[in-house]
């Protein structure tokens, strides 16, 4: 997911923006549940990224002291709010390869347990 992860914020364009993210409308309730989950998970770690001062599309990273303001956030596809949690809960997480993740409060809501530690990569 790192890949996938700078693949999209390297795209810039207004057609990239990932509040036009499209509805899946998947009908496998938990496949639903995680892919609204990682679309908020990708606005969390974009907008910590503009934050830091990294630009989309390749821009120059800004050093300014308005770094954390000078930009539009991003923002979830309204779809997202709309996907409730899964009865069952899941967990996406091996404890036995990766004992310290901490479940990503996207997941954790919809009652599924994953860890986004990989999307925060500069």
């Amino acid at each position: 997911m790192t890949y996938e992860c700078e693949y999209l914020f390297r795209r810039g364009s207004e057609g990239w923006s990932l509040s036009r993210i499209e509805d899946p409308s998947d009908e496998d309730p938990v496949r639903y549940v995680v892919l609204a989950s990682l679309a908020e998970a990708l606005v969390d770690a974009f907008n910590w990224k503009l934050d830091l001062g990294f630009r989309r599309g390749g821009r120059p990273c800004d050093q300014s002291e308005e770094r954390a303001t000078n930009f539009v956030r991003e923002v979830a596809p309204e779809w997202t709010g709309k996907v409730g949690a899964v009865e069952k809960r899941v967990s996406l997480i091996d404890r036995e390869s990766e004992p310290f993740a901490k479940a990503d409060d996207n997941f954790s809501r919809r009652n599924i347990e994953s860890s986004m530690g990989y999307l925060y990569t500069v």
